[in-house]
């Protein structure tokens, strides 16, 4: 089965390059990164609303119906909350991995919510996976950096994120490992130290398509070209995350 790769940015330099690379079918973006400029892409932009809506909905709203002018008609739920949003306002809606879907019925769900795709639970394990019941397009976190905790306040500042994605600060945990801190305007990840890499694991699973999440990553078209080609992957620290070991 082919696989589709879809790329998940947080910089206008990713989005400009995911934009622009072939091999990647669609692109998830902040939706302060587009604009009327970009409306020759609007089929391939999956809009990404801030993850909290308690301070913002209604400005929200008004941004997300002025990207819909220059064509932009896709985005993304990353809660419940954000489906109801996005119906009301006649977006394609696409689910987020903080949807936490985890079983067939989970993805039944969220099929009957009119949802067009869903990006499973990364907790599953490969099995799970392949063993889920897919009556909407299925996909799963292939690449990154993914988050330890989202917060809305920075634990670098002690206040309000600073909205600049790659500010360059870090934490450091127990053991000494870099933290990676991603600011939004409303919200804070804080970042796995070792990074997701599932290039030369791709064939394992039977899904619809991969996400490759971007972060601090500066230049992304080695790791697309990595992926495309499905090669051993030639770093010094990865991991593959919870799908070959499950939740302990």
């Amino acid at each position: 089965m082919s696989m589709e790769l879809r790329a998940w940015v947080y910089t206008s330099g990713q989005l400009r390059t995911a934009l622009d690379c072939a091999e990647i079918s669609a692109v998830y973006a902040p939706m302060k990164l587009v604009g009327e400029e970009l409306s020759d892409s609007a089929e391939k932009v999956i809009l990404l609303p801030p993850e909290f809506l308690a301070d913002c909905e209604e400005e929200t709203e008004k941004k997300l119906c002025a990207l819909k002018e220059p064509g932009f008609k896709k985005a993304l739920a990353h809660t419940v909350g954000h489906i109801e949003l996005l119906r009301r306002n006649g977006f394609e809606i696409h689910g987020g991995n903080r949807l936490n879907c985890t079983n067939s019925e989970t993805v039944k769900f969220f099929a009957e919510q009119g949802m067009t795709d869903i990006i499973v639970s990364p907790e599953l394990t490969v099995q799970r996976i392949n063993a889920l019941e897919k009556p909407i397009t299925t996909g799963f976190l292939a690449y990154g950096k993914l988050p330890l905790m989202l917060t809305r306040r920075c634990p670098i500042k002690d206040g309000k994120p600073c909205g600049k994605p790659n500010c360059g600060r870090k934490l450091k945990d127990r053991k000494g490992n870099d933290i990676d801190v991603i600011c939004s305007d409303n919200a804070v990840e804080l970042l796995n130290s070792d990074t997701l890499i599932l290039c030369d694991k791709m064939n394992d699973f039977r899904v619809d398509f991969a996400v490759l999440r971007f972060t601090v990553e500066r230049d992304i078209m080695p790791v697309i070209k990595m992926y495309s080609q499905h090669k051993k992957p030639d770093v010094p620290k990865l991991t593959r995350g919870l799908y070959y070991r499950g939740v302990e």
